[in-house]
């Protein structure tokens, strides 16, 4: 029920947009290039039992460049492209592509690209190169917090979907997505009606999402709330789900904020993470303090990574960036699998 109200209620946004009457744009899509670019460097000191000898320096690199473009109707619905490709060609080439149509009735997002239940959320801001989107696994060995965050990002990630967004109305707004098959850059039938609905890749996902976006004078409040179900397949064993939350509190300058996130797993055991920060910031530069945490119900797996973070912007769409990150992890018998620090500098670039 939950799944056709999802998807009868985007398509009767997308009919309305149909029905809007005659619409000519004033001129074609022009498409922009943008996107950006992290390249850092640092060392790392780790003494744990899974990599004894991975001590010493690194160079790792991020980024994408963004190819947009939209035109405004002569019924002033907008119409946009947004394409993304990776920098670097490390499992992906292209990573999101789709189209979007915008009006007064809210936002439709159709393609491949993230779920409202992630673009929706509000989680850890930090000065630095990062903490919960797996920046710490990069540099420390045996921690992993790439699919143990707080941020509703799951295993759909990219997956071709159907996403709605209304209005915002008094600092709130609601959003859904629902994908028919969890199968990313195929434009094959994955219908759950053919014959790959036993294939052993989930169908009929969709998420659910709310924020809260407001500033009462020099006060800012941004809360969300966000639920996935993954979906199911003859050939998958289970269910799986997520939950997450997230809170920003700013005030002159200053902020803080928390999240939570949970992850249900078909096996029957649950990843819950919790994130912690404070920050500040003053013109050009802003320094921030980041907790990320997380534990497994049935290995009992635990592991907590600190991140200290500095930024100063030398210009537009350039900032000198720096993190120091402490990790710890233990395994089901309590034994040691990650200990490290890691000291990062570098240079984070918008264009």
């Amino acid at each position: 029920m939950k799944k056709s109200l999802l998807a009868t209620t985007a398509l009767a946004a997308l009919g309305a947009v149909a029905v809007a009457g005659p619409a000519t744009a004033a001129e074609k899509i022009k498409v922009s290039v943008g996107g950006y670019m992290e390249q850092w460097f640092g060392y790392s000191d780790n003494k744990n039992s899974v990599a004894p000898n991975r001590d010493g320096f690194d160079q790792q690199s991020d980024g994408e460049i963004h190819f947009k473009g939209s035109t405004t109707l002569d019924n002033g619905i907008k119409v946009g492209i947004n394409v993304q490709l990776e920098s670097q060609t490390s499992g992906d080439t292209i990573d999101e592509q789709f189209a979007y149509v915008e009006g007064s009735f809210g936002r439709i997002n159709l393609g491949s690209e993230n779920a409202a239940s992630y673009l929706m959320h509000y989680g850890i801001p930090s000065h630095g190169a990062g903490i919960d989107s797996g920046d710490v696994s990069g540099w420390i060995a045996g921690v992993d917090f790439t699919g143990h965050r707080t941020n509703g990002r799951g295993i759909d990630n990219d997956s071709e979907k159907l996403t709605y967004f209304t209005p915002r109305f008094s600092g709130f707004q609601v959003g859904a997505s629902y994908v028919p098959q969890m199968n990313q850059d195929t434009d094959g039938f994955n219908g759950n009606n053919s014959a790959n609905s036993n294939d052993g890749i989930r169908d009929d996902s969709f998420s659910v999402a709310a924020n809260f976006n407001r500033a009462f004078g020099d006060i800012k409040i941004q809360a969300s709330a966000g639920y996935q179900d993954f979906g199911d397949d003859d050939a998958v064993a289970g269910d799986l789900e997520s939950y997450q939350f997230g809170l920003r509190l700013g005030f002159a300058g200053f902020g803080i904020a928390g999240t939570y996130g949970e992850e249900d797993r078909a096996v029957g055991s649950a990843q819950e993470t919790i994130g912690l920060g404070v920050n500040y910031a003053a013109g050009p530069f802003g320094v921030s303090l980041s907790y990320i945490g997380s534990e497994r119900d049935d290995t009992q797996q635990e592991q907590d990574a600190f991140e200290l973070g500095a930024k100063y912007k030398l210009g537009p769409g350039v900032e000198a960036r720096g993190s120091v990150y402490y990790a710890e992890g233990d395994n089901a018998a309590g034994v040691e699998v990650a200990n490290g620090f890691a000291v990062v500098g570098g240079l984070k670039l918008g264009f």
